[in-house]
């Protein structure tokens, strides 16, 4: 009986001592560069940077909806400026958002619902928000509410209409908003916008909400008011301290138009932009813009234009603060003046109190600061501010004005300026007659990928919306 038990001692002992060595060779196994589990403190930093690359990227700012805003142009390879759009281009737009950005954000929500952290849940569902607003204003349909199944096995999501995207957003961030506790547990280091301040998120978040809802108030009025009026009362961007500024930790981490800069340098600033800012006498033209390097003037290539011009020295490039020197700029990805611009206009309409033209003035004067902090050169000083805001054709009178001084305070932010100005019709972009088309860009197009892997729903979008294979069909909330 001694004897069997120590048999099976022995065999007890063999036993464990197999199952340590196959856990000592599965160990060997696993890669520790390659976590199978990462955590939202490195989730989050990783999804802000690469929707941030993507959408502030050479190819998708500078190449598309930059050129399209008329606020940058293409010098030297004028392709999409008149038109001529690469398929692959869509479609890598496209992964880098689905199969990138928002595929990491949403672990980090998943990761918030599980470990029952309500701010980690709530600041990806912002986050998120912010990504889906940046696609559904370039493509109009697209996958939403089906989106980022495909581990439960849906590969071939409906495409939601644009309307039914802008509801799920801001319901969306209604309800991250009432998560969020200021005291709460963060991300450590990983939050890299605002540093676990919770309450900044909030005013971001409801900031985001008065920019869609006011995108959506020539479609659906009552509903754009109402909303716009409760994101408004829960409190928004209240200083340029609370800018959405994305600072960029430098190598392999650099701000796109700086590393673009790096290894090509054939973009220069629109012939539409300088010459609006000297018309006006903006003290901005010699932040936004360097001198021609042949004769010293501020001079933008026309838009749309097919043939280079012969000698890239003759036109104004990007300002250094970008460019040259721009390794320690940082992105901005929403501003106190963009919001007092949406509050001007919301006033302009009656839709809040206050006075329009205050709102409007202050806007200007907050852009006109916004990068103080990082102490730029050839940025406006408080006596050209005020001169500037003094000049008659500055001072407000109607809400076009409105318009035209977003559309400048968004420079080199290409989407945003280019889905204003598609809202509005303010600046009045004329496109020259190399454009290929018969009507100026209203949209991204479908990528090709959707069109053989997701055929069905894609389709299905394409009808409700009548078109979207092309750059000339409208979105949904682009009436103008």
């Amino acid at each position: 009986m001694k004897r069997h038990m120590r048999t099976r001692g022995a065999l007890a002992a063999g036993l464990v001592l197999a199952l340590s060595a196959c856990e000592a060779l599965t160990d060997v196994n696993q890669n520790p560069n390659a976590p199978t589990d990462v955590g939202p403190e490195f989730l989050l930093p990783q999804s802000i940077r690469s929707a941030a690359e993507n959408t502030w990227g050479s190819f998708m700012l500078l190449s598309h909806t930059g050129i399209w805003a008329q606020q940058t142009v293409q010098i030297q390879y004028p392709d999409e400026e008149r038109g001529n759009v690469r398929p692959g281009n869509m479609q890598a737009f496209w992964d880098s958002y689905y199969a990138g950005s928002l595929r990491d954000v949403q672990n980090v929500i998943d990761k918030g619902v599980e470990d029952q952290l309500p701010n980690v849940e709530a600041v990806g569902k912002i986050w998120q928000t912010w990504i889906y607003s940046q696609m559904t204003d370039l493509w109009g349909d697209i996958p939403f509410s089906e989106a980022l199944q495909a581990d439960e096995g849906n590969t071939t999501p409906a495409y939601d209409s644009q309307q039914a995207v802008y509801a799920g957003m801001i319901q969306t961030l209604k309800d991250a908003v009432a998560k969020l506790d200021p005291a709460g547990d963060g991300f450590g280091t990983g939050d890299i916008l605002y540093g676990n301040d919770f309450t900044r998120w909030a005013r971001f978040a409801n900031s985001l909400r008065m920019r869609l809802a006011m995108r959506t108030s020539e479609v659906s009025a009552a509903t754009a008011q109402a909303e716009f009026v409760a994101a408004y009362n829960a409190g928004g961007f209240q200083s340029n301290a609370d800018n959405a500024m994305l600072e960029w930790a430098g190598p392999p981490y650099d701000p796109p138009i700086y590393e673009n800069w790096q290894t090509r340098d054939d973009y220069g600033i629109s012939r539409k932009m300088v010459d609006t800012l000297a018309y006006l006498n903006d003290p901005r033209l010699q932040f936004y813009a360097e001198p021609a390097t042949a004769d010293g003037q501020y001079r933008g290539l026309q838009n749309n234009v097919a043939v280079p011009p012969l000698s890239i020295a003759n036109y104004s490039r990007i300002g250094n603060f970008w460019r040259a020197d721009g390794q320690g700029t940082p992105t901005a990805i929403m501003t106190y003046s963009e919001v007092l611009f949406l509050q001007a206009e919301a006033a302009e309409r009656g839709w809040i109190a206050g006075t329009a033209a205050t709102l409007y003035e202050n806007a200007i004067r907050a852009n006109m600061n916004q990068y103080d902090a990082w102490s730029p050169a050839n940025a406006p000083t408080d006596a050209e501010i005020n001169a500037y805001v003094a000049q008659a054709n500055v001072v407000y009178s109607n809400i076009d004005q409105i318009h035209l001084q977003k559309w400048i305070s968004l420079y080199v932010n290409g989407n945003e300026a280019w889905a204003n100005q598609r809202r509005t019709g303010v600046p009045n972009l004329v496109f020259a007659n190399d454009w290929l088309h018969p009507s100026p860009p209203v949209r991204f197009s479908y990528p090709a990928g959707e069109q053989s892997l997701n055929k069905a729903s894609l389709d299905a979008a394409v009808q409700r919306q009548g078109g979207g294979l092309s750059l000339l069909t409208r979105v949904w909330w682009d009436v103008q």
